[in-house]
């Protein structure tokens, strides 16, 4: 796993390889999951605010 942690949210993939909590088999490793946009009437229109850019945090 690129984050050196242990996969805590095997169900959850992840497409964004700058953020720290993405692993080597694009799934999240976060503890905890943020979903963003609480006027989101589709999927598409949310966001991950856990998001943390790889190094910086």
């Amino acid at each position: 796993m690129n984050t050196g942690e242990k996969e805590r949210n095997p169900g959850v993939g992840c497409d964004v390889t700058a953020c720290k909590y993405n692993t080597v088999d694009c799934r999240c490793s976060a503890e905890h999951i943020k979903v963003k946009n609480e006027r989101a009437l589709t999927k598409g229109e949310t966001y991950c605010g856990t998001f943390c850019p790889r190094g910086t945090c």
